[in-house]
């Protein structure tokens, strides 16, 4: 059984078939929305977090706001995109917690823009943070998993499961971490690693609210990164492969298995409105 904080100081529990006691965790991409969430909800829960991004101020701001509820909590500075870098301070945090059993993926930026007018060193940064730092931070995070036989989370988006207009850069690295987590699964159960996918919808972070966003980003209702944080922590306390924030994102994917077509035109419909 596992205790989740929820809105209201109290808190829910989800059942699992599996050790959901989480002693330690990683979260990247910490400073803020989705990754602060986690982190805070993590440490209110009495989990030992280390957290890790790029924003030092902002990563900073939420580490105080962890011990200032009495919680534990570890920083590192560092792009995910650089494995050197991220090596060391993964390998850091996980002395200073003692161990890893959890391990939570949400370092991304959302690179909106049309293929045809964006510039290329633009694009490939998207692909280096969003895809390349997924498999970064899994791979300098497997010595600590592999003693715990812990679990570990990749944030993909539903923009893994259909592409969209002025957010290719975006939906081609969602989209190879949704293959990589696919792909590796396998691989880290033999070794006892659960790993769980997560495909979100819209999410209200400050990604929303970016002067770039692209056009698919305005429609629809925005949903709390708490509601994401929830529902993600359910699934891994099951060790669920996959986890659909709303449960909604599977009619989606529903829709790009037997009529792509549909969604296709939703793209061309609002990926050109200003």
């Amino acid at each position: 059984m596992v205790r989740i904080p929820d809105n209201d100081g109290g808190f829910w529990y989800a059942s699992s078939m599996a050790n959901t006691t989480w002693r330690t965790a990683i979260v990247t991409g910490a400073a803020s929305g989705i990754g602060r969430s986690f982190a805070e909800t993590l440490a209110a829960a009495g989990t030992a977090v280390g957290v890790l991004d790029v924003a030092a101020e902002q990563l900073a701001q939420v580490a105080d706001a962890i011990r200032s509820r009495g919680g534990r909590v570890h920083t590192r500075v560092a792009d995910v995109s650089s494995a050197s870098e991220l090596d060391e301070a993964v390998q850091a945090l996980v002395t200073e917690l003692g161990g890893l059993d959890l391990l939570v993926n949400c370092a991304a930026i959302p690179g909106a823009g049309h293929f045809t007018r964006q510039p290329a060193e633009e694009f490939e940064r998207v692909i280096h943070v969003d895809l390349f730092g997924t498999i970064n931070v899994v791979r300098a995070a497997l010595p600590g998993l592999r003693q715990s036989r812990g679990a570990a989370v990749c944030i993909a988006s539903t923009a893994a499961v259909h592409g969209w207009p002025a957010l290719v850069a975006y939906s081609a690295a969602k989209f190879g971490v949704a293959g990589f987590c696919d792909a590796v699964r396998a691989e880290l159960a033999h070794e006892g690693i659960c790993l769980t996918a997560v495909f979100p919808l819209l999410v209200d972070t400050p990604l929303l609210k970016a002067g770039d966003v692209a056009p698919i980003f305005k429609q629809g209702r925005p949903i709390p990164p708490e509601a994401v944080v929830r529902k993600t922590l359910a699934a891994v306390a099951w060790r669920r492969p996959r986890v659909f924030v709303p449960g909604t994102v599977r009619l989606i994917a529903a829709l790009h298995g037997l009529a792509p077509s549909l969604l296709d035109w939703y793209g061309r419909r609002v990926g050109f409105r200003p």
